[in-house]
């Protein structure tokens, strides 16, 4: 009996296995934010990736308030593709990558004008990544400057920018695109995809972000730089053809129903000189075609509620109805205008940003067939009607500013 007990037990130990392919903690390189650039040599693509350093893991709710030593390292390699870029970077790390806890994918302007296709298949084919992170294009620099640009926000620097995405959504200065979506516009046959676009800022000078200031001994102090999320890279299926200044990029939020909040300015009812504030509180939009004898309309319905967070001294009183009206009424031009201007600026690009042909599709099957192949045609001169309901719904715990005595 003791006998067979122990075969029994001896071959229950066989299939109770460990986990064989457990890497410990402190022999994981986890990369926080991944990033690829156009290599120097030709025909090859830079990677750079940013390392969390394995002992601030557990200093990392600290980041805000704590120590603000760095907890990343970067590392950047070449090769002929993505992964081998990546793979050869691991020769460099001296440690298996894992790219598990990435937030954020950077790519440079130059590699993204020549096409994300030669990126994005690795991101999406291998099993790590997660295609729910950022997409973020540099304007007019490389993913690996933004990488090495130390955030004080945040230890994890990467994470940080992940943070500035977010929070620069909530003002509707700028989309936060997922991979999955710009892989399902890529997907479609009509709508263009587009990308958060990051800036890199010298202090003090933003126009020359590039630039530094040469010292006595000829070197070069390099100044020191800061981060800036916004606007929208426009792309023709996987190559970036253009740009959405953060005036358009609101406008293409209101269309596609994507604007959180934010704050519009408008001049006072009563004096010109003097503006007001108004904070948007929720909206939502609807895209309805309509094909009349032959000819295609988009519609483009837009319904808004606001809240009044601050009027310049001296201007007007918001217990007038007429004065709350007119301001109704400014803030509706307001966001027409910035409708008007992510359209105009779509339809010079010949992107269709927007989805107008997946709405014609959705409600005009029979008649898409014929007009899905002529898409590109159609779409620059296409008419587009936007009607738009502002309201404002409360005006603070005053109806007029003090003023002072004569």
């Amino acid at each position: 009996m003791k006998i067979k007990l122990f075969l029994v037990f001896l071959i229950l130990h066989l299939f109770v296995t460990g986990c064989w392919n457990r890497v410990e903690l402190d022999r994981r390189a986890i990369v926080a934010g991944f990033g690829a650039d156009k290599a120097e040599e030709e025909g090859k693509i830079q990677v750079t990736v940013q390392v969390v350093d394995a002992g601030e893991i557990k200093a990392i709710p600290l980041a805000r308030g704590g120590s603000m030593m760095n907890a990343v390292t970067v590392y950047t390699g070449t090769g002929f593709t993505a992964f081998d870029a990546f793979r050869n970077l691991s020769m460099v790390v001296g440690e298996k990558l894992f790219l598990s806890e990435v937030r954020v994918l950077v790519i440079g302007e130059e590699l993204a004008r020549e096409g994300l296709d030669k990126v994005i298949d690795f991101y999406e084919r291998d099993h790590e990544p997660n295609i729910r992170d950022y997409l973020i294009v540099v304007k007019g620099g490389e993913a690996k400057e933004v990488l090495e640009t130390e955030l004080r926000i945040n230890k994890i620097w990467a994470y940080g920018i992940d943070s500035m995405v977010k929070t620069t959504m909530a003002h509707s200065k700028a989309p936060a695109t997922e991979i999955i979506d710009f892989l399902k516009a890529v997907e479609s046959k009509t709508t263009a995809p587009v990308a958060t676009v990051i800036h890199v800022l010298r202090k003090g000078n933003e126009e020359n972000a590039g630039e530094g200031k040469s010292n006595q001994d000829g070197t070069t102090a390099v100044q020191p730089k800061e981060l800036k999320v916004s606007e929208t890279a426009v792309f023709r299926h996987y190559k970036l053809t253009g740009w959405l200044d953060e005036k358009e990029s609101r406008g293409l939020l209101w269309v596609t129903g994507k604007v959180k909040s934010g704050i519009i300015v408008v001049s006072s009812p009563e004096k010109e000189d003097k503006l007001a504030a108004i904070e948007i509180i929720r909206a939502k939009s609807k895209i309805k075609p309509e094909i009349t004898d032959g000819n295609l309309i988009i519609n483009i319905d837009v319904w808004e509620e606001g809240n009044l967070g601050e009027e310049q001294p001296d201007t007007m009183d918001v217990s007038k109805p007429i004065v709350l009206k007119e301001l109704e009424e400014q803030k509706k031009t307001v966001i027409e205008d910035e409708i008007s201007a992510a359209v105009i600026k779509a339809q010079e690009l010949n992107a269709d940003i927007f989805g107008f042909g997946e709405a014609v599709r959705r409600k005009y099957p029979r008649e898409w067939k014929q007009l899905e192949d002529q898409w590109d045609e159609i779409f620059p001169t296409l008419e587009v009607n936007i009607a738009v309901d502002a309201k404002i719904r409360r005006t603070g715990k005053i109806t007029k500013s003090a003023e002072p005595k004569p």
